[in-house]
């Protein structure tokens, strides 16, 4: 039997979450939670591999157990008396073996936040990046709609053996309330470091650190770029995964 479930986490406390020796993570934790109730080592797979410090509103990961004693709704019970407070289960069900947490979506939208304005809120800090001068919304919107479609993003990522670089982004947006910047980017996969560096290039365009043509020569994959920088990773969110047959029961937005 192939369980999955479906979570949140508030990412300050995590070196991200997959399984490192001696260092909390999500991937850790659940396999420890698993372990103990099923009284056997039990592997976990994730939907996606975030840093440190990422935050997530929606998650998924899954196991296998031949063990049919303990019911779900148990489990259920048993994760949510047992997991920290800076996770919240959202839900937990069987589902076919062949399914993949992390191939099987059909989107992921990430979301950044930028507090920019001059009057920052210091309880934001944690999940937000500041940045010493306020940026140019347009300039950040001009650079920002190069990233929808399909590039090459080598030099926009930090891409692992037999990863494919060339990728398709379904949409890109950014909504300015009152200075805080809300940067949304949707697609069925991302590499490594990927939107953080998409982010962090829009940042130093915006702060005249870096050319547009650059940009636009880095996306085609004619010349990397100038300058590199990767957006700080306690603004970013992994907001929402679409899987075709599963409903988010608890879909949480974010709402400042």
């Amino acid at each position: 039997m192939r369980v999955f479930i479906r979570l949140a986490f508030y990412g300050r406390d995590f070196y991200g979450t997959q399984k490192q020796t001696d260092k909390r993570t999500i991937q850790g934790d659940f396999e420890r939670f698993l372990s103990n109730i099923y009284d056997t080592k039990i592997k976990v797979s994730i939907s996606s591999r975030l840093d440190r410090g990422v935050n997530a509103l929606d998650f998924a990961l899954t196991f296998d157990t031949d063990n049919t004693s303990i019911s779900l709704s148990h489990l259920e019970y048993y994760l949510k008396r047992t997991v920290s407070k800076d996770i919240f289960i959202k839900d937990v069900r069987e589902v076919p073996s062949s399914f993949a947490a992390r191939y099987d979506c059909e989107s992921k939208t990430y979301l950044y936040l930028i507090q920019n304005k001059e009057i920052k809120n210091p309880l934001l800090n944690p999940i937000s990046f500041s940045p010493d001068r306020i940026l140019d919304v347009n300039k950040l919107k001009e650079v920002l709609s190069l990233y929808k479609g399909e590039h090459d993003f080598s030099f926009f990522a930090s891409p692992e053996d037999g990863d494919k670089t060339k990728l398709i982004i379904d949409d890109v947006s950014l909504e300015d309330k009152d200075g805080m910047l809300y940067i949304r980017f949707k697609s069925k996969a991302f590499l490594r470091y990927q939107v953080r560096f998409m982010v962090g290039s829009a940042i130093f365009y915006a702060d005249n650190n870096l050319t547009l043509e650059n940009i636009k020569e880095a996306l085609e994959n004619k010349a990397p770029l100038r300058r590199r920088y990767k957006a700080e990773p306690q603004g970013l969110i992994l907001e929402k995964i679409d899987y075709k047959d599963i409903k988010d029961n608890y879909e949480i937005s974010f709402i400042i």
